[in-house]
């Protein structure tokens, strides 16, 4: 067996973790991006993140392809940890190093990726109410008569403010 590919098998592990971990600070960010409603600023952050994205996406492929050539077949982290004890018991301790960086940093992806999605609900119906009032405000106000043939409302229209001036 070429120990070779086990190198780049962990080589791409550690660039996997990496960029793990550089989208959790970019989620961190997002969060408090969102936590102080800077829209401008959002867009950055979510180009970053869909960048980064991509790169793990790749790297994945890339290991992917590893466990194709090691194993024949794509498998995960575990498969690769009892292939290794079988066949090249030196890398184990490195596979399960990152096995447990990887499996410690994906939960806390998922819940800042979780508050992130509940905070821009939160945003979205706030402004649906600020955008509602603001319909409201500038709508005009029809006539609106009761039974008795007289206006419900008892609002100043607008047609007396502009008399009145």
């Amino acid at each position: 067996m070429d120990k070779k590919i086990f190198y780049n098998l962990i080589e791409i592990l550690d660039k996997e973790i990496d960029a793990y971990s550089r989208l959790k600070d970019l989620f961190e960010e997002k969060k408090e991006i969102l936590k102080q409603s800077k829209a401008d600023e959002l867009g950055n952050v979510d180009n970053r993140i869909i960048t980064l994205n991509s790169e793990i996406t790749k790297l994945n492929k890339s290991r992917e392809k590893i466990s194709i050539d090691i194993i024949g077949e794509s498998v995960n982290m575990s498969r690769f940890i009892e292939y290794a004890k079988e066949n090249a018991p030196e890398f184990v301790p490195a596979l399960e190093e990152r096995k447990v960086k990887i499996c410690n940093i994906i939960p806390e992806l998922t819940l800042l990726n979780n508050q992130n999605v509940e905070l821009l609900k939160h945003g979205i119906i706030i402004s649906n109410k600020m955008l509602e009032t603001i319909i409201n405000a500038f709508a005009p106000q029809g006539c609106n008569y009761n039974g008795a043939g007289k206006t419900d409302t008892h609002d100043i229209d607008m047609w007396t403010i502009n008399e009145e001036v």
